[in-house]
């Protein structure tokens, strides 16, 4: 006769995917739950944007330039390298710098001088194509976010991203003094 080792609490005790289990200590489990969440959401995310640019006939649109086209088209406001930098919470503005570059190079972002400050705004082509990547986001993303009815759950996620942001900013700070 076999001996039955799973019991019924067995079976429904919550098991934690983690990053990495050396990082799941006793009071770091969450954290690396939540790490590994971001990782994988991240990513999902980037593969997705690359697929909606693609769906929209730009084949060669990185992560970063579909970043930067958007926070640029927002507000239909001409903005600086800087700006867009510190609004996607980047420290390094050469690879913005790049970004715009080659966006301009493809004729959809175009640039300004005021005084000593270059401000860079979208061009009809790339207005086109920020019009054309929502029309392809609702079509694909909104309505499945739709059938979840995570609407007002995905505002309070946001906020607590935005707070957590500040958190790592700080433990980034604390780990570069050591």
């Amino acid at each position: 006769m076999v001996k039955e080792t799973n019991t019924n609490k067995d079976k429904n005790e919550y098991i934690p995917i983690l990053s990495s289990s050396h990082l799941g200590g006793e009071n770091a489990q969450a954290l690396s739950e939540f790490e590994y969440g971001l990782v994988m959401v991240n990513n999902a995310f980037q593969r997705w944007m690359q697929s909606c640019s693609t769906a929209c006939e730009q084949h060669n649109l990185s992560t970063l330039d579909n970043l930067v086209i958007h926070n640029i088209y927002h507000r239909e406001r001409a903005k600086r390298i800087t700006d867009v930098a510190f609004t996607l919470n980047l420290d390094d503005s050469h690879n913005v710098s790049y970004s715009v570059r080659k966006l301009v190079k493809c004729d959809m972002l175009k640039h300004e001088k005021r005084g000593k400050e270059t401000y860079y705004s979208v061009t009809a082509a790339g207005k086109k194509y920020c019009l054309e990547y929502a029309k392809i986001r609702e079509k694909c993303l909104i309505q499945a976010l739709d059938h979840l009815s995570v609407d007002s759950s995905l505002s309070e996620v946001a906020k607590l991203m935005r707070t957590l942001s500040g958190v790592y900013a700080q433990a980034s700070r604390a780990a570069s003094s050591l």
